[in-house]
């Protein structure tokens, strides 16, 4: 009895794979392939939080060297009042 392509568990004469080996090995390859572009490429979320502090010590910086609101400012010892 020979077995046709439409049999569950007919198996292909090329390398003895069915198809559903091939899928399983090519869904096995795109994860390890994802998972290898997680380890190297840079995460978006750092990349986010390395600009927020960049603009957090832009807004400090600016905060600094921006004038005093209210004229000088200093700090003195006051004489005594004389009696």
């Amino acid at each position: 009895m020979s077995k046709n392509p439409d049999d569950d568990d007919y198996v292909r004469p090329i390398y003895r794979t069915s198809m559903g080996e091939i899928g399983i090995i090519a869904i096995a390859a795109i994860c390890t392939l994802a998972l290898a572009l997680m380890m190297v490429l840079p995460s978006p979320f750092a990349k986010y939080e390395r600009a927020q502090k960049q603009q957090a010590l832009e807004a400090r910086e600016k905060a600094l060297a921006a004038p005093i609101p209210g004229g000088e400012v200093s700090v003195g010892i006051v004489p005594a009042p004389k009696r």
